[in-house]
């Protein structure tokens, strides 16, 4: 089974897939935004090379009303639902705070934003380091910041992409001994003032429910709830019936948007 992030293709039908983090025995599949939304045929045989991988099981990304169908109709069923938030571009952006610094994520960094990830997440969401690399590189543009403490020590970071005009607030993650410091307000505006920037009309983020710390910041600075919502789907691959002839697997390669 190959460990390796990739797009399988049939005509115009492209979804995102790949090893689900730190469970190797799950399989992560999720449509791409330039690509129409994937059909249940489609996704069956999807399902059949996954099959042929060695997964034992598939999670989808988060997913729009319109991107379930397909998977829903593959025998997928609702494993977790999301908030999504919708921020538009005419909504005026709060001025940057001064406080905490922020910088590029560099090597050592991007290592200590991963023990931050690890203490703000719980082990489903959790991200790995080719997690995090999936969500820097799933847009043509992309921003990787942390927030700084005392000594150079990492507080939080945040990922945000934009693609065909369209921003994701991708990650956002601070320590849990950080959280209430205006730390998550500085990345996010951070990143939004940056999607601003390179043009995009309309930013979206989602977070888990029962989230109120999360769903109160982003609402802060200008998000209204989408009431259609995101949901996260699973399937078990026993007894999966298709094989996967006719399609391929490419290399991994940079994503025009979507978010994991």
């Amino acid at each position: 089974m190959s460990a390796a992030t990739g797009l399988i293709r049939w005509g115009t039908e492209c979804v995102r897939t790949g090893p689900w983090r730190t469970d190797a025995s799950v399989a992560f599949v999720s449509p791409v935004t330039d690509a129409p939304p994937p059909s249940g045929e489609f996704v069956r045989r999807c399902l059949g090379l996954l099959g042929e991988r060695g997964f034992q099981n598939v999670v989808t990304g988060a997913l729009s009303p319109e991107e379930q169908r397909g998977f829903l109709d593959a025998g997928f069923t609702v494993h977790e639902k999301l908030h999504l938030l919708i921020l538009d571009k005419a909504v005026e952006l709060p001025p940057l705070p001064p406080r905490p610094r922020v910088r590029r994520a560099g090597w050592l960094r991007t290592a200590r934003a991963l023990e931050v990830d690890a203490m703000a997440f719980s082990a489903f969401w959790r991200f790995d380091r080719a997690g995090l690399r999936e969500a820097v590189a799933a847009t043509p543009e992309s921003r990787f910041r942390v927030a700084l403490g005392k000594r150079g020590s990492v507080l939080g970071y945040a990922i945000c992409g934009a693609a065909a005009g369209r921003g994701f607030v991708q990650r956002l993650a601070v320590a849990p001994a950080a959280q209430g410091h205006g730390v998550g307000k500085k990345l996010l505006l951070d990143g939004l003032h940056w999607l601003r920037r390179v043009g995009t009309f309309q930013v979206a983020v989602n977070t888990q429910m029962g989230n109120e710390a999360a769903l109160s910041l982003y609402r802060s600075v200008g998000f209204h709830e989408d009431p259609r919502g995101l949901c996260v789907l699973s399937t078990r691959l026993d007894g999966i019936g298709v094989t996967s002839a006719g399609f391929g697997l490419q290399p991994r390669e940079r994503l025009r948007g979507g978010s994991p």
